[in-house]
């Protein structure tokens, strides 16, 4: 229950962006990720966007390596700041991944209202420093909502968002999708705050295929190996398993050792015995 109650986010005011429907009384647990069903799933490259300049690009222009998407819409001043906000931070903290070199990072809205401008600011109050630097995050909105809806985008990846008609904001999940360089789902971390190691861990799982096929990223592979996914609790643990069946393993060979270093020597007395 407390997972899922980091995942719900009601943001800031924005009346008359959607028109209100008949009946605003919504099950929060409908908003919740089906990831059984969204793993692996691939998003189409093609969908065209505008970034905070008003350059024109697609998804596959982003692709070839990691992409954390983050769902947002820029007339919100509570919870779609603060997870922006909270993950350049955070990324921040990360010095192994680098963003536009390692991996990169799109923000998309979708509220259909949003426009440039409004990606514009709300890139202005999200990035500082070496995140802002790098070029490797971009704010946008959908070029063509009538051919790419908001609704679309979002439910290719299981994100479902609902206008209240009463406290006239969105109900949506508050959650980053990790994409492969080929464009499919990998993993989703839920809540405004997050930490470094999780990101780390989540870039390493969405970039396994080019990691498990370099003979130089074998730091990775012990990292990735090391590490397994809480489903209920959406974060990264140790894993438990793998250190119970090494230990298990190191045990049993321990126990093999000793008894062959006890028979040598019991064998090594009884044989000047026989001379």
């Amino acid at each position: 229950m407390a997972l899922f109650a980091a995942l719900l986010a009601l943001c800031a005011p924005a009346a008359g962006r959607y028109k209100d429907p008949a009946d605003s009384r919504i099950d929060p647990p409908i908003v919740k990720i089906d990831e059984s069903t969204y793993l692996g799933q691939a998003l189409d490259a093609g969908t065209q966007f505008l970034d905070e300049r008003g350059r024109p690009f697609t998804l596959a222009d982003l692709l070839g390596k990691p992409v954390i998407l983050v769902f947002s819409y820029f007339g919100c001043d509570g919870t779609c700041p603060a997870i922006n906000q909270n993950l350049a931070g955070a990324l921040e903290r990360i010095g192994r991944f680098r963003p536009g070199l390692d991996y990169r990072v799109l923000t998309v809205s979708f509220d259909r209202q949003d426009d440039v401008e409004d990606a514009g600011r709300f890139a202005r109050a999200t990035l500082t420093g070496k995140t802002a630097a790098s070029g490797g995050w971009r704010f946008a909105v959908l070029r063509d909502p009538a051919a790419d809806s908001p609704q679309k985008l979002a439910r290719s990846v299981g994100f479902r968002f609902f206008w209240s008609r009463v406290d006239k904001t969105f109900l949506h999940p508050n959650v980053l999708v990790f994409l492969t360089p080929e464009g499919r789902v990998a993993r989703y971390l839920y809540g405004t705050g997050m930490q470094p190691r999780d990101l780390e861990l989540a870039l390493i799982e969405a970039d396994w295929g080019r990691i498990s096929a370099s003979a130089s990223a074998i730091f990775d592979l012990i990292t990735g190996a090391c590490f397994s996914y809480n489903y209920s609790e959406g974060r990264y643990q140790p894993n438990y398993a793998l250190f119970a069946g090494l230990g298990s393993l190191a045990f049993g060979v321990g126990l093999i050792a000793v008894g062959l270093i006890a028979y040598r020597r019991q064998h090594a007395r009884r044989t000047p015995d026989a001379i």
